[in-house]
């Protein structure tokens, strides 16, 4: 399949490297107090570093120094059970290891989720559940037909997922992302399975879209699929609805959907269009009817603007960037844009995270929705600078109303991975290390100042033949039941899957 350009050389719809934020040639740092490095030690080189099997060792709270927005503090107080947690069920130590063969093999991860009792990947093989407490696997469904999953929902409704699928690129030929399935995430048995036929303003794309994000919305499945969408019939999969995206601002129709998450009731849309004077458009949509609701687009300022995505729905909080600078865009309940907020330039120190995989790639196409190392909550947006291995960086937090960064926050000899979740007024950030022989650790980050607090830390080394522990960027970070859930997205066999943190 050939894919059309845009103006500029970018191909359209824009796709995003994520493995640029995770270990890039270049070396960017911005620590606010260098630390001496520690005899025979060396840095963190991700590119040099094969993936090798970890073994987790026992989680411990050990004082470091920390810099932040107030002085060091110690506490060792850990934040409340989250809600959901396996009730009265021992904690036991767990992780799943490729080299031990604890899970089968797949190519790239799609998402994770905690769900009741369980952690729940989606894989490109496969599904599978895991029970929390103990890592035992209670179902795994692959893929139908000896295909692969190619997209999913942005998040579980009523117990229930609906999975794309299609078939796997093969040499030089195109993958589709053609057929739709559901899914019950209390047994892992499949429901109906049917083709989707989304349509498409480029007709060579009917038969090979690769981009599918979906939504259990009321009785219908909501799917975005490049430059259309529609509607499933949730009992059966029957298609109710299909169109294709268009501009209102300038009437152009040639446009693609790049991401798609859900607010009361309805599907809120970003997407962008082929040519005309206008870079990103953010829509509201009714599920039961495919119609446009509210509307507006923001005019170019520049070069065209890629990597596409939404960060949040409560406040609406889509993110750009071009070769010039990454931007947050900001919309009121009405969809009308409040304001851009600067993202700071691409390839700096002072970059912010957009809308990166988190540990997961793009691995079918741009538009697979992807939560970002971000948490937005009471108007203030929180998200660290590049996230380079073998560098320090830092936690921002962005007031969304002024777009003024409120205050930074650095860990010593670490690279700050993603935020995780406020719990009792602390941002709880996991921190891979920036030497290969350092722990991988959870802080707390006050949110009213930045102040940080040790937490969680725990020595995650490889087999006894290396001293290394995971390349960090390559995993996505969860909360639950007072531990941290590292859960890769890429195999490998010679890698911990998924590992944990917690309190002892």
């Amino acid at each position: 399949m050939s894919t059309p350009h845009q103006p500029g050389g970018q191909h359209w719809p824009p796709r995003q490297n994520w493995q640029h934020q995770a270990y890039p040639p270049q070396r960017y740092g911005y620590p606010q107090q260098p630390p001496p490095s520690p005899p025979k030690r060396k840095k963190f080189l991700f590119w040099l570093i094969p993936l090798i099997v970890v073994v987790v060792a026992t989680a411990v709270v050990v004082p470091i120094a920390l810099s932040g927005g107030g002085e060091p503090d110690h506490r060792q107080a850990a934040p409340p059970p989250a809600s959901g947690s396996p009730a009265g069920s021992p904690k036991v130590k767990w992780e799943l290891s490729g080299a031990k063969k604890d899970v089968p093999a797949y190519k790239n991860g799609i998402t994770t989720w905690l769900h009741e009792d369980d952690l729940v990947v989606v894989r490109d093989k496969y599904v599978a559940a895991f029970t929390r407490a103990d890592g035992k696997q209670r179902w795994l469904v692959d893929a139908p037909g000896g295909k692969v999953f190619c997209g999913t929902s942005v998040e579980p409704a009523d117990g229930k997922i609906v999975l794309a699928f299609g078939k796997a690129k093969a040499g030089s030929e195109d993958g589709s992302c053609d057929n739709a399935t559901i899914l019950d995430l209390k047994d892992g048995k499949l429901g109906w399975q049917v083709p989707m036929a989304v349509p498409q303003k480029m007709q060579d794309r009917v038969t090979t879209v690769q981009a599918v994000v979906t939504q259990i919305m009321g009785d219908v499945v909501f799917v975005t699929a490049d430059q259309g969408y529609a509607a499933l019939d949730l009992a059966t999969g029957a298609i109710k609805w299909t169109k294709t995206f268009s501009r209102k601002a300038d009437g152009e129709d040639t446009c693609a959907g790049h991401d798609m998450m859900p607010r009361e009731g309805k599907a809120i849309v970003v997407a962008s269009c082929l040519t005309g004077d206008f870079s990103v458009t953010a829509l509201q949509i009714d599920p039961a009817t495919g119609n446009v609701e509210l509307e507006d687009s923001v005019p170019h300022d520049g070069y065209s603007v890629s990597g596409i995505g939404l960060l949040s729905v409560e406040p609406v909080l889509a993110y750009g960037s071009n070769t010039e600078q990454g931007t947050y865009f900001l919309f009121d309940d009405n969809m009308k844009l409040k304001s851009k907020i600067d993202g700071g330039k691409p390839g700096t120190p002072e970059e912010l995270d957009g809308v990166t995989s988190q540990g997961f790639g793009h691995s079918t196409s741009g538009t697979e929705h992807h939560p970002g190392a971000a948490v937005v909550a009471e108007g203030v947006l929180y998200t660290p600078t590049r996230t380079i291995g073998g560098e320090m960086n830092k936690l921002v937090a962005v007031d969304l109303k002024t777009g003024q960064r409120k205050w930074s926050a650095s860990v010593p000899e670490g690279t700050i991975q993603a935020p995780i979740k406020i719990v009792g007024g602390e941002l709880l950030a996991q921190v891979g290390p920036v030497y290969n022989t350092g722990p991988q650790r959870t802080v707390k980050i006050a949110v009213a100042d930045g102040k940080v607090t040790p937490f969680l830390e725990a020595q995650v080394r490889n087999s006894e033949q290396d001293e290394t522990g995971p390349i960090p960027g390559f995993y996505r970070y969860l909360w639950a039941d007072d531990r941290v859930y590292a859960v890769a997205g890429r195999w490998s066999d010679l890698s911990v899957d998924v590992f944990l943190l917690q309190a002892e």
